[in-house]
């Protein structure tokens, strides 16, 4: 019979095994996205307004001013590249009055920045019956709403509110293929979680055009304002597993700090009459625990044969 290698020479071996495998592991289960807009309004954002007196970057504080009131249909836009994958969009809130009836309201949307036509995603920091609430809203091509609130009889817990002169990082996310919508809210100073939602059956949004403050289809009270800052918004697109990143040059669309353009290139997803999530294909991969669990027994079965030998 003839005799194995040495168990000495055979350690090297398997111990390059396992690092090559937990190394194949995290990269397969690692997120891969790419940031498509960011500003932390150190220089001017050239965001769009119909109301630049009441909305603008405030140079002296580094931050974007906004003062919503009622019945105005005022809006505030930035143009980002988005045809409808699965996103992540953050930014910090610093709401220093929000007037019974008045609300901010943060999201992407399409040319037409109505808070009750689809299709639209947005987050809304409302003062209404119920107090100072935290929303998250969308309204997909077929005006579908899915929406949900921090009050108590709207998501099943406890009331959560809201209080001017605190500030907020806020993230309202969308999983295109799990079909679902979320919001996260924590306190800026300790980031420790103030509310949290995830709203399932959310249909296929679609293509939207720009990250948005609106106040157009709102006109509960014309007096009641919503004022504040906002700071350090991003925008993050959640890329499916092989979905290329090849550059292109795109029209004046902006990315980070409003400098350069965006440089991704992507198929839009195909629309019906009744879009649905399409069906994937793909085979998932095998997680890390496991690959580590076989990896290490397939190095101590040859370590044991080794001595044996």
């Amino acid at each position: 019979m003839t005799r194995g290698l040495p168990g000495r020479h055979l350690r090297p071996f398997v111990l390059t095994l396992l690092i090559l495998a937990s190394v194949a592991g995290m990269v397969r289960c690692a997120e891969t996205s790419v940031v498509v807009y960011s500003t932390d309004f150190s220089s001017d954002p050239n965001w769009v307004t119909n109301n630049p007196y009441t909305n603008h970057w405030d140079e002296a504080m580094g931050m974007y001013h906004y003062a919503l009131r009622d019945s105005t249909n005022t809006f505030v836009y930035k143009k980002v590249p988005y045809i409808g994958e699965s996103f992540r969009l953050e930014y910090d809130l610093y709401p220093s009055k929000t007037d019974f009836q008045s609300s901010f309201r943060l999201g992407l949307g399409n040319r037409d920045m109505s808070i009750n036509q689809g299709t639209t995603i947005f987050t809304e920091f409302e003062n209404g019956p119920y107090g100072k609430i935290v929303w998250i809203r969308t309204i997909d091509q077929q005006n579908q709403r899915r929406e949900v609130s921090s009050y108590s009889q709207s998501y099943g817990g406890p009331s959560v509110r809201f209080e001017d002169g605190i500030p907020y990082h806020v993230i309202l996310s969308y999983d295109r293929e799990k079909r679902s919508a979320g919001i996260a809210v924590s306190f800026l100073s300790n980031q420790t979680t103030l509310w949290g939602y995830t709203l399932s059956a959310v249909q296929y949004l679609g293509p939207m055009d720009r990250i948005l403050l609106s106040t157009i289809g709102d006109f509960q009270n014309p007096s009641a304002v919503a004022e504040g800052n906002i700071d350090n918004v991003s925008m993050r697109i959640i890329l499916s597993p092989g979905e290329p990143e090849t550059p292109v040059s795109t029209e004046a669309t902006t990315l980070v700090n409003g400098e350069g353009t965006a440089t991704l290139t992507r198929t839009p997803p195909v629309s019906t009459p009744a879009p649905t999530i399409p069906a994937t294909t793909t085979t998932p991969g095998v997680p890390l625990p496991l690959i580590l669990v076989l990896s290490a027994l397939f190095g101590a079965a040859v370590l044991f044969l080794a001595r044996r030998n």
